[in-house]
């Protein structure tokens, strides 16, 4: 026998609202909330707790606000819970009598303000079950015509609803009349290119996150960006034009904002990142180790294996000390000693800098970078596109202006005021950046003012310094008792591989004693010989 329904005496309300992004035409939450409060007005009621849940189906009981609700029906006990419909409860029929037996079971009525269910009469019972069935029907007819309509967008590579930064929709009439397209927005694109392009040359995922954040960029979702945010940007083959829904993929199906060539050589510095791990010791976070900025180009000489970054702690006065290691030896399959981290990292500078001493490869350095630039930045609007966000940013900042001119002012109008100046700085310093850039690719005495530059480069300087370290270098071996750089001068980039090192370079054993030929003193050992290979050569200084 069913318990009997006790309703709890008291005029206390409860109000629920749910608002489906799928179903547009369903009131608005602040539309039921007004119903809402009409309603107990008009019947007596006060409402004392609201819920909601927006944007989320109700197809699934796994929504915050009605979870919520239930949880706490039991102990506030109302005697009324309005809501707009039926179906705003949920459009499942099971999860509705598993929800509606924990508010009987609280003493709680159900008002409904937009169906006709009267009260205790005999017939509220049948109306009820007919309008859950029909709501359940709706659910299921809805998102079988969903389905539909996004797999002939997908047949037709038109827009789906999934927002995906550098573009945006444009009404595609030959389609139907509330098809869209993909088309490329001027504004986020340019910033697309960006990212592929100074990842695709080096450039940390964590610097390109903070140039975007500090530019006031954001992710399609309004956040600032991450590593996980820019990793997604970088493996989505809709840049290069790939159109994809579920099993459905076109080539070609959507314009393309990256070339292919750039896309590659992302997914290759993926892959390769990925392989040597991150550029701080393992276990520590940013803010405790400094950045092991030879991650990837370092290599031990015995077998081969990359070296990372790791740290000790010493007995006196718990000192830490950083070094690179390499990855056999530290299973114990390597005999390699541990190296210091600044010990090596001077060592390298060194030789970095014995490499600029070269005017040819100097001269090919500013030509590659002039030419670099021309073809992928000068006609893609990078600068216009970042000149629209500043616009946008100053726009912002004169409603604002205007808002405090009229009396508006708070804390929160200050802060944000204090964002939309900083970002607007962040810009014009960026533009600014941007035309310098454009100016040094127009002649052939800029490009000389470049060559000069990098001639005297500041290898204190992080950005400097792994930009050319990443141009000029491509391996550094660590021995127990010598240092070889292996570097490139010819345009293939060819690898000069552990093996030729090996093989070439430690035929020589005899450590020629003598200084560079500019006359400086390497930190520690003299330079000996240099060793050419096809492609590229090598340098050694003994420890």
């Amino acid at each position: 026998m069913a318990k009997k329904f006790v309703p709890n005496d008291n005029d206390f309300a409860i109000a629920y609202y749910r608002f489906s992004s799928h179903a547009q035409s369903d009131a608005s939450i602040q539309q039921q909330r007004d119903a809402a409060q009409k309603y107990a007005a008009g019947h007596g009621l006060q409402i004392i707790k609201e819920y909601k849940d927006e944007a989320i189906s109700g197809t699934t009981d796994q929504r915050p606000g009605f979870q919520l609700m239930l949880s706490e029906i039991g102990k506030i006990k109302p005697g009324a819970l309005i809501i707009w419909k039926t179906d705003r409860l949920g459009r499942d029929r099971y999860d509705l009598a598993i929800a509606k037996k924990y508010i009987r079971d609280a003493g709680c009525v159900i008002h409904y303000i937009a169906e006709p269910i009267a009260g205790d009469a005999p017939e509220s019972a049948l109306m009820e079950g007919v309008l859950e069935s029909m709501a359940e029907y709706y659910s299921r007819q809805l998102r079988t015509n969903i389905k539909r309509g996004h797999l002939y967008n997908a047949q037709n590579c038109l827009y789906n609803g999934h927002k995906t930064l550098g573009y945006a929709a444009e009404p595609a009439p030959e389609f139907g009349k509330d098809r869209q397209r993909y088309v490329i927005d001027p504004v986020t694109a340019p910033f697309v290119q960006k990212v592929f392009e100074d990842y695709a040359a080096g450039k940390p995922m964590v610097d390109i996150a903070k140039e975007l954040n500090g530019l006031g960029v954001t992710t399609t979702r309004g956040k600032p960006f991450t590593v996980n945010s820019l990793a997604h940007i970088l493996n989505n083959r809709a840049y290069i034009g790939e159109y994809r829904y579920g099993d459905i993929v076109t080539p070609d199906g959507m314009p393309a904002i990256v070339s292919k060539e750039v896309f590659e050589a992302a997914q290759k510095r993926l892959i390769l990142n990925k392989r040597q791990g991150g550029q701080r010791a393992n276990g520590l976070t940013p803010d405790e180790a400094p950045r092991f900025w030879l991650t990837g180009k370092l290599y031990c000489g015995k077998c081969g294996t990359p070296m990372q970054g790791c740290s000790g702690t010493s007995s006196y006065k718990d000192t830490k000390h950083y070094y690179y290691a390499c990855g056999t030896a530290r299973k114990k399959k390597c005999s390699l000693k541990y190296v210091k981290k600044d010990k090596i990292e001077a060592i390298a500078c060194f030789m970095l800098s014995e490499c600029l001493k070269d005017t040819e490869l100097l001269a090919s350095l500013a030509v590659d970078v002039a030419a670099y630039y021309q073809r992928e930045h000068e006609d893609k609007g990078y600068i216009e596109g970042l000149k629209a966000e500043r616009a946008e940013a100053e726009k912002a900042l004169n409603n604002l202006v205007r808002a405090i001119e009229q009396g508006i002012f708070s804390e929160t109008t200050q802060t944000r005021l204090l964002e939309l100046e900083s970002r607007k700085k962040a810009l014009t310093e960026a533009i600014e950046a941007e035309e310098i850039k454009r100016a040094v690719t127009k002649n052939e005495i800029s490009i000389q003012h470049f060559f000069d530059e990098y001639k005297n480069a500041d290898l204190n300087d992080p950005a400097v310094r792994d930009y050319l370290l990443d141009y000029f270098v491509d391996k550094i071996f660590v021995y127990d008792d010598r240092v070889v750089l292996t570097a490139w001068y010819g345009d293939d980039k060819k690898e000069i591989t552990w093996g030729d090192v090996d093989c070439v370079v430690l035929k020589d054993r005899k450590c020629k004693k003598r200084s560079s030929a500019s006359g400086s003193v390497p930190p520690t050992g003299h330079w000996t010989n240099t060793y050419y290979f096809k492609g590229g050569f090598a340098v050694m200084v003994c420890l």
